[in-house]
C-alpha cells in the first residue's frame, strides 16, 4: 500500500498510476459514506424527525387527505421549499422515512460533485479531494438541519457560476448567476445569503474598473431585492407568529461575549466539522492534520487566482462574526462548518510539472529529502485513514442508537392514526451521539408515519412549509417544548390531545397530568418511553377543541395516571 503512495508523491508517476487508484479509493469512500443515511432504522439526527412531520402533513395536504386543514396551510413562499419538494415528490412512491433518506443520500452525493467542480473550476490541488468528505456528516448532519442540508449543494453549484461570471462577465453568465441565485433562495436562506455575498466578493476581487464592477453587480442586485420582497412579504403579512406575543427565543447571541465559557468559539468551528460537543474533541485533532495536510504534501497556494482564496476568506467571516443565534434561529454559523475544509482545499494549486517553480526544485513536494519523501507519502494514506474511521464512528454510534431507542417502536404500535400528541422529552441528549438535542423531536415520528399530529411542531416557525393557521397556534410554544419540567395542563390546553409521548430517564412527578377535565391513563411503557392516553373527558372540556375525525373513545382503559 505504502509503494503504491509513493508513486502518488511522484507528480509524473502518479498521473498514470496512483492518481487513478486514489481516485478509486475516493469514489468508494463517497459511496459507502451515502450509507451512513441508512445504518440506522431512524437516524439521530436531532431535526429530522420534525422535517419528517412536514413532509409527511404536506404530502397528506396535496393529495386533500389530511386531517389537518382546519389547522395548517401550506406556505409556499418559503426558502425551504426545495429539500420539502425534493422529499415530498419522492414520498408518493415510498415511506417518508425512506424518501428522506433518499434525498439526503443524493444530497451528499451532489455536494461531492459539486466541491469537485468548484476545485476543477480553480484548478486546485485534486489529492486535496479528501478534505472535502467528512464535513457533510459533522454538526448539521448530526442537528438534522434538512433543509440546510439539501441547499448545501446548490451553494456550490452557485459558485462555480459566479466565478464564472466573475472571470467573463457577459449577459448570459448573469442571467446564469440570477437563476441559481434565484434556485438557492428557494432551497435555504442561509446558504443564499453565503453564496450571494462570496460570489459578489469574487465580483470585486477579480474585476478591474468601477464601471465593470457596477455592471457586475446587477445579477446580485436582483437577489438582494428577491431578498427584500421575501422581508416585506413576511411583514405584510404577520407570519413571524400569529399569537402577537414576543417569541422568547434568541434574539442575537455570538459566544463570543460570554465571558465563562465564550471563549470555545476559538477552536470549536474546526470542531464542528465532525462534531457537536467537546466530548469529541479528539477529532480536533484530526481537523488539525486535515489543515496541515496541503503543506505536508507540498501543495503550493494558487496566487495566480485571488478568486480561490474568496471562499475561505468568506468561511473566516462566518467563524468570526457571524452570530450563534439571530431572529429566533438557532446554530446559525455551526452549521456552515461542512464549508470550511473545502474551502480551504481551493488555495491550493494543482501540481505542475510544467510550472517554473517546480523546474527549480524550490516546493517541499519536488524537494528529494528524506523528511519531505516521508510526509509526501504517509499524508494520503492519513487522510484517508481520518475519513474511513470518522465514518466508522458514525456508523457504530447509529447501530448503538438504533438498538437503545428500538423500544419506541412499542409505542407507535399502540396508537391510533391521525390524533393530536404532545411530546414530553424531559431527557433529549444522546449519550450515544453526542448530540444535547437528539430526541427533541423523535416523537415526530408519529406525525410522519400515522397522520398524527404532535407538538410541539415547526409549523410555529417562520420559513416551514406547513404552517399554523391564524387562531389555531397551539399553546405548547417552543419554551415549553424546551422545558417540559413546566408541563401545566391548562397552560397547555392538554385536553387537545389524545396521546402523550414521553421521554425520561428518572421517575415523573406523581401528580404530573393532575387535572380536573380528563383522565390520562399509561398505555404503554417500553424503555425510556411512555405512551399516556387521554380518556373520559367531560363533554364540556373538549366543546370547541377539534381533535380531528379520527377520535375514539377507549373503553379499556389503561392504568390511571395523576
Amino acid at each position: 500500500m505504502s509503494s503504491i503512495f509513493v508513486a502518488s508523491g511522484n507528480v509524473v508517476a502518479s498521473r498514470h498510476i496512483g492518481l487513478s487508484l486514489q481516485q478509486i479509493l475516493f469514489l468508494g469512500t463517497v459511496v459507502l459514506a451515502g450509507a451512513l443515511f441508512w445504518v440506522a432504522p431512524r437516524p439521530p439526527m436531532g431535526d429530522l424527525a420534525q422535517h419528517a412531520g412536514q413532509v409527511a402533513t404536506l404530502r397528506d395536504l396535496l393529495d386533500g387527505t389530511s386531517p389537518w386543514t382546519n389547522l395548517v396551510y401550506i406556505n409556499y413562499f418559503t426558502p425551504y421549499l426545495l429539500g420539502y419538494v425534493i422529499a415530498v415528490a419522492l414520498s408518493f412512491f415510498m415511506p417518508v422515512l425512506v424518501a428522506m433518506k433518499l434525498s439526503l443520500t443524493l444530497a451528499f452525493y451532489a455536494f461531492m460533485l459539486g466541491c469537485i467542480c468548484l476545485r476543477r473550476r480553480f484548478n486546485a490541488d485534486p489529492r486535496l479531494d479528501w478534505l472535502c468528505v467528512p464535513g457533510f456528516f459533522g454538526f448539521a448532519f448530526q442537528f438534522g438541519f434538512f433543509t440546510f442540508l439539501m441547499a448545501v449543494p446548490v451553494g456550490l453549484f452557485f459558485l462555480v457560476v459566479a466565478s464564472r461570471f466573475a472571470d467573463a462577465p457577459t449577459r448570459a453568465r448573469g442571467a446564469a448567476v440570477v437563476g441559481m441565485g434565484v434556485l438557492a433562495f428557494f432551497s435555504h436562506g442561509l446558504v443564499f445569503a453565503f453564496a450571494c455575498a462570496t460570489g459578489g466578493a469574487m465580483v470585486l476581487v477579480t474585476l478591474r474598473g468601477m464601471r465593470r464592477i457596477l455592471l457586475a453587480s446587477v445579477p446580485y442586485a436582483l437577489l438582494g431585492a428577491l431578498a427584500v420582497v421575501y422581508m416585506l412579504y413576511v411583514k405584510q403579512h404577520h407570519l413571524v407568529t400569529w399569537t402577537g406575543e414576543p417569541h422568547a427565543g434568541p434574539n442575537l447571541l455570538w459566544d463570543w461575549t460570554n465571558t465563562s465559557w465564550g471563549w470555545h468559539r476559538s477552536f470549536n468551528f474546526l470542531l464542528y466539522v465532525f462534531a457537536v460537543q467537546m466530548k469529541d474533541g479528539y477529532f480536533l485533532l484530526a481537523g488539525m492534520f486535515m489543515l496541515a495536510a496541503p503543506w505536508l504534501m507540498g501543495a503550493r497556494l494558487n496566487r495566480k487566482t485571488p478568486a480561490a482564496f474568496v471562499p475561505m476568506l468568506a468561511m473566516l467571516v462566518v467563524w468570526v462574526l457571524v452570530p450563534s443565534a439571530a431572529l429566533d434561529v438557532e446554530y446559525l454559523y455551526h452549521r456552515f462548518a461542512l464549508y470550511l475544509l473545502p474551502a480551504y482545499a481551493l488555495m491550493f494549486a494543482r501540481p505542475d510539472v510544467h510550472d517554473e517553480s517546480a523546474k527549480r526544485g524550490n516546493t517541499w513536494s519536488n524537494s528529494r529529502t528524506p523528511r519531505a519523501r516521508f510526509f509526501t507519502r504517509i499524508t494520503p494514506i492519513a487522510l484517508i485513514a481520518i475519513c474511513w474511521s470518522f465514518f466508522g464512528v458514525i456508523a457504530e454510534r447509529e447501530a448503538r442508537f438504533a438498538a437503545a431507542n428500538a423500544p419506541f417502536e412499542t409505542l407507535l404500535e399502540v396508537t391510533e392514526p391521525g390524533q393530536r400528541a404532545l411530546s414530553l422529552v424531559y431527557d433529549p441528549g444522546s449519550t450515544i451521539v453526542h448530540n444535547p438535542y437528539t430526541l427533541h423531536g423523535y416523537p415526530q415520528w408519529y406525525e410522519a408515519e400515522q397522520q398524527g399530529f404532535v407538538d410541539f411542531s415547526f409549523a410555529y416557525l417562520l420559513p416551514q412549509i406547513v404552517r399554523f393557521k391564524p387562531g389555531h397556534v397551539p399553546a405548547m410554544r417552543p419554551e415549553f417544548s424546551m422545558s417540559p419540567e413546566r408541563f401545566d395542563w391548562k397552560a397547555v390546553q392538554g385536553r387537545v390531545y389524545r396521546y402523550f409521548f414521553v421521554h425520561h430517564v428518572k421517575p415523573l412527578p406523581e401528580s404530573m397530568f393532575a387535572n380536573d377535565e380528563c383522565q390520562v391513563v399509561l398505555r404503554a411503557e417500553a424503555g425510556d418511553w411512555s405512551l399516556f392516553e387521554r380518556i373520559g373527558c367531560r363533554q364540556t372540556a373538549l366543546a370547541g377543541q377539534s381533535t380531528s375525525g379520527f377520535v375514539r373513545r377507549r373503553t379499556d382503559a389503561g392504568r390511571p395516571f395523576s
